[in-house]
């Protein structure tokens, strides 16, 4: 059952409700009256028969009514030969001269019956009783119900007003739901359905600010643009794969090849395997960096146990003279730096960021690398004095495949800062970049630090600058 149609059933239960109490009410209400008088009626039983005793016969033009602005009781004598013939002992001045029919005679004196009649002439009801005198006179004592009939029609009308307002405030309100709610979400829904259809550029419109199916709209069309968004960055890293992939695989099938239609001489066949070694260990790097990143993706916990930043930093800096020994690299690790982590993805942090501040920057530039704990955090950098980088190529370095300058020769495949990256989110730390054009870059680890303190290890060194602020 949709929405629309339970807000219909709703509005025609209480429908049904405001008929019911506009049936019930006003009936409720004279009947509880007309009992009322009925007490009263009964109640006048020894004054009206004292009233209607010991004056003879029933004569006409006998003694006048006796009219009182107070007292709504009526009562005449009345001829049971002819019934038309009646003296009126009282009279209520409100009737206007109106007497009502004779009642049904009572047999039971103690508990005379009463009844509704009408009037001579003109309209207008009474409860009345027509009780037996001596003589064989007989007394009809009634009382007009007009202020019953007026209270049952001021009732009627005010619930006819009541439900009027009542459902007028309910069309309004379902007026007002439909428009602001169930209209945006039928919107949604239609989208949703041409999305499914294969129409992705459709977005709902939203509803009125504020309401919840404007957020609902709003969360909605997020939720379509960052699937949109991951859509195209699926797209475009699985086209830089294949392109980093189709370099080293064009070159292994070429030189399979050429070795195959023997163009080449035994004298070059090392020379090949070599070349086929280099290409096929590139595209293998290149496997076991996405390897890492799809695992990263999922989430895939890495082992846990105390590992000491400044050790790593150590070792990275001793490979770097080893691979560079031209370019000057700066330690500066005063002291253990323990933390809960992957000794080997850590290490694979350092040396990717040590190869982009060595590889992507030119000779003669100094390289400066702190590991330090200050407080609960440990921090671990990595800065260059190089050219550094624009804030456009700042904003995408942590992309997939991206390279500041792919024309370059030594360029990687750019998945070095992303791998850092994923590493470092992995161990619920943080990267950051500071760079600028002609400031260099330094790159900033933050990790949560560990209270394990290790041994004396080879990098405490006393004296060595704090890492910058």
């Amino acid at each position: 059952m949709t929405l629309r149609t339970r807000l219909g059933v709703a509005g025609g239960v209480v429908l049904a409700v405001l008929v019911a109490v506009g049936v019930l009410l006003p009936r409720t209400v004279r009947a509880s009256q007309v009992d009322e008088l009925d007490r009263q009626l009964r109640a006048t039983t020894p004054i009206a028969t004292r009233m209607a005793s010991g004056l003879g016969p029933v004569r006409p033009g006998g003694p006048g009514p006796e009219e009182s602005p107070l007292s709504d009781l009526y009562v005449a004598r009345i001829d049971p030969d002819d019934p038309d013939q009646r003296d009126v002992l009282a009279r209520p001045s409100a009737t206007s001269g109106r007497e009502p029919e004779l009642a049904t005679l009572s047999t039971d004196p103690l508990e005379p019956e009463v009844s509704t009649v009408g009037s001579v002439d003109g309209s207008g009801s009474w409860r009345a009783m027509t009780l037996p005198l001596p003589g064989g006179v007989q007394a009809l004592v009634a009382m007009p119900l007009d202020r019953v009939d007026a209270t049952a029609q001021r009732t009627t009308v005010a619930i006819l007003v009541a439900a009027a307002a009542v459902l007028v405030a309910m069309g309004a309100a379902g007026w007002w739901l439909l428009r602001l709610g169930l209209r945006p979400i039928a919107e949604v829904t239609q989208v949703a359905d041409a999305i499914a259809r294969g129409d992705r550029s459709r977005r709902v419109r939203g509803g009125a600010p504020g309401t919840e199916a404007h957020h609902l709209a709003r969360a909605f069309n997020v939720m379509l643009d960052e699937q949109a968004a991951t859509e195209a960055k699926l797209r475009q890293f699985v086209a830089d794969a294949s392109h980093e992939l189709r370099t080293p695989v064009s070159a292994i099938g070429g030189f399979a090849d050429l070795w195959r239609e023997g163009a080449v001489d035994d004298d070059q066949l090392d020379d090949v395997m070599r070349r086929i070694g280099q290409e096929s260990a590139r595209m293998r790097g290149l496997v076991e960096d996405l390897l890492l990143l799809a695992r990263l993706d999922q989430g895939r916990a890495l082992t846990a146990e105390p590992v000491d930043l400044a050790a790593l930093a150590a070792d990275a800096v001793l490979d770097a003279s080893a691979t560079h020994p031209s370019r000057q690299v700066t330690l500066h690790a005063p002291a253990p730096v323990v933390v809960e982590g992957d000794e080997a993805r850590l290490r694979q942090v350092l040396a990717n960021l040590m190869s982009n501040a060595l590889v992507h920057t030119e000779a003669g530039t100094t390289v400066e690398v702190w590991a330090e704990r200050r407080g609960d955090a440990a921090l671990l950098a990595v800065s260059d004095n190089g050219p550094g980088m624009t804030p456009e190529a700042a904003a995408k370095a942590f992309d997939r495949f991206w390279r500041a300058d792919p024309a370059r020769p030594r360029a990687g495949a750019g998945l070095g800062l992303a791998i850092v990256q994923g590493i470092v989110a992995a161990h619920h730390g943080e990267v950051r970049l500071e760079t600028a054009p002609g400031a260099g870059t330094t790159v900033r680890v933050v990790l949560a630090a560990s209270s394990e303190r290790p041994q004396e290890t080879r990098n405490q060194r006393a004296g060595a600058p704090e890492v910058p602020a």
